[in-house]
């Protein structure tokens, strides 16, 4: 079973719904209205959240501390996250983090 998370920052103007969002990141567009994520900060905070981890250009997969796994890649403008067999707190601890960058959270 997997789950897929989708993060991104949100200017006051943006005037798409979230779903269209995500659409429009998922085929790998820009979008009007967001804000660039601050990538290195998150990428090095996930690390100190998860430090059963490992990072390859693009890609950074932990495992969690109950046996699932959760894979993230990124944009400029935006997170995406896996999570296989979700397990625990996981989910919660990485959207935790990511809302300490004022990121939302989209389930795709």
């Amino acid at each position: 079973m997997s789950e897929i998370l989708l993060f991104w920052k949100a200017r006051s103007d943006l005037a798409m719904p979230p779903d269209a969002v995500a659409r429009e990141l998922n085929w790998g567009e820009e979008v009007e209205g967001l804000v660039d994520l601050p990538v290195k900060e998150i990428i090095d905070r996930l690390k100190a959240e998860f430090p059963e981890h490992d990072e390859r250009p693009g890609l950074l997969t932990a495992k969690t501390p109950v046996g699932g796994s959760w894979e993230a890649t990124w944009a400029w403008q935006f997170f995406k996250v896996e999570f296989r067999d979700p397990q625990g707190d996981a989910r919660q601890r990485v959207i935790d983090v990511l809302a300490e960058f004022s990121c939302g959270v989209h389930e795709i």
